[in-house]
């Protein structure tokens, strides 16, 4: 009998990624390198310290690799008391409660930090890479500061790799340049980068006066990743126009000395975490919380969480569910509309207007359609703790992704995790990466207005299981391709190490 070659399992948990990453990297030195730091010291009001770790799915999934490795995190020092907690060189071995690995703060000037993040990475590169519907702010004094934060981090993993032939995992938009700068630092190096926002067509990126710069800092990778094949295409495009490097027969990007593979590797959630967390008393607790404290008893419930930015298409929301009030007045008095997200960038006065305009329409409906225990629209704009962000998706008849441009969304993942019942439905925006990845999302055009409220009127009057199939489906996507697994593709997607040059 002949025996078929079996089928790898996708990684799924913790203990799964951390045995492939012992047989992947070995005895090879594992760098990641982030603007935000996984462990932060702030001093307290009676003048100690204390350590809190950073939030979010990536953050764990990169500390449990770290952890495995026994590698060095290179990131910006940004809490108040992170020097003090730190030796002489900015570095310090975590976690706090159990050391398995070394974190390497980079010190930047204030003003740099503030030019090169708030300035070039969130008002040049950010509105620029999700299709330009905010104009980008192209200033020179940003961009020089973006270069110098840049090479700065390039000196830091200089200092910890030197010429050994050790693995640097770089995250996002922040570090465009920083591939090339550690490839002439440390030639031995192997370079891996995700890129954690859309990649935009190519006449889009175009109008960016450093975009050939950014490219090329890229291509100083061994493996890139965006979410999608889409993203892929357009970046491999812009390259072969801007520069010299071609498609090769192996698939990568090169120039005749240098190849990088440009990958699809969609980013995903911590399914069983969540999951389990949904099912806890205290979610359980927070769910009455909620019906009690909003008045959802009865009502239609529709949940819009994010945070507070202009691509994910908060004012396209607000308007549909104006149009809908508006068209059917029957759902006056049934529909909640829970607005629920954190302000953030909020020194950028992009994000000042949006966040007027949000209150204004948010006001404007409120008023032409009940007040008091009648209002459509419940506005929580406040960081909300995990049992009440749990709780909104689990309160939901319908979660509404309505951004209009999105590297993946993991909103929508959360949604579908926390969803033990199987129910509630999830409206998803056509231009999510998520819309890509799910199997039969039901998705829609945010900026179809008409079409967007009547699609929320045809989910209220929907008495029946309409949908639950196409809920149990993504589910279980959701649930085989965890973030553990994302990190385990691109680890797989590792040259070896002879062949990395």
């Amino acid at each position: 009998m002949e025996h078929q070659a079996r089928v790898p399992q996708p990684v799924q948990t913790r203990i799964e990624l951390e045995a492939l990453i012992r047989e992947r990297v070995g005895g090879r030195p594992f760098v990641s390198v982030s603007n935000r730091e996984p462990f932060v010291h702030s001093y307290r009001p009676d003048g100690g310290i204390e350590v809190r770790a950073a939030v979010g799915g990536l953050t764990v999934a990169l500390n449990a690799a770290m952890q495995a490795a026994g590698g060095t995190w290179v990131a910006h020092g940004s809490g108040d008391a992170d020097r003090a907690a730190a030796d002489g060189r900015g570095r310090l071995m975590v976690p706090p409660e159990d050391p398995k690995y070394a974190l390497q703060r980079v010190w930047l000037d204030s003003g740099d930090s503030d030019l090169y993040y708030n300035g070039c990475a969130n008002q040049a590169l950010w509105p620029l890479c999700h299709n330009a519907f905010t104009k980008p702010v192209f200033r020179e004094d940003h961009w020089q500061a973006y270069r110098r934060v840049n090479r700065a981090f390039a000196d830091a993993v200089a200092g910890v790799v030197g010429d050994s032939d050790a693995i640097v995992f770089i995250q996002d938009y922040h570090f465009a340049l920083l591939p090339k700068m550690i490839r002439s630092r440390c030639p031995r190096a192997t370079l891996l980068h995700f890129w954690h926002i859309p990649w935009p067509v190519p006449d889009i990126f175009a109008i960016c006066p450093w975009g050939d710069q950014i490219v090329d800092g890229l291509l100083g990778n061994d493996v890139l990743g965006l979410h999608t094949p889409k993203y892929v295409k357009r970046f491999e495009e812009f390259a072969r126009a801007a520069t010299s490097w071609q498609l090769g027969e192996d698939g990568r990007l090169t120039n005749g000395r240098h190849g990088v593979r440009v990958r699809e590797f969609p980013i995903s959630i911590d399914f069983a975490a969540i999951s389990a967390s949904a099912a806890s008393k205290a979610c359980d607790d927070a769910v009455q919380r909620l019906t009690r404290d909003y008045g959802l008893e009865d009502k239609f419930v529709v949940l819009g969480l994010d945070r507070i930015d202009y691509t994910k298409g908060s004012i396209e929301r607000l308007v549909a569910i104006e149009r809908l009030l508006e068209r059917h007045p029957e759902l006056r008095g049934r529909l909640k509309y829970l607005h629920a997200g954190a302000p953030s960038r909020e020194s950028i006065p992009a994000y000042r207007e949006l966040n007027a305009a949000i209150a204004a329409l948010e006001k404007r409906v409120n008023a032409a359609y009940g007040t008091g225990p009648c209002a459509p629209v419940v506005s929580i704009k406040r960081h909300l703790r995990e049992e009440e962000v749990l709780a909104l998706y689990r309160r939901a008849d319908v979660c509404v992704v309505s951004s209009l441009d999105d590297g993946m969304n993991l909103v929508a993942k959360e949604f579908l995790a926390a969803r033990n019942d199987e129910r509630g439905r999830l409206l998803l925006s056509e231009f999510t990466g998520a819309a890509w990845e799910l199997p039969g999302a039901e998705t829609f055009n945010p900026f179809a207005t008409d079409d967007f409220a009547e699609r929320l009127h045809a989910i209220s009057t929907d008495s029946g299981d309409h949908g639950s199939e196409r809920m149990r489906k993504m589910r279980e996507h959701v649930r085989t391709r965890t973030v553990y697994g994302w990190l385990a593709d691109i680890l797989e997607a590792l040259p070896p190490a002879e062949s990395a040059r």
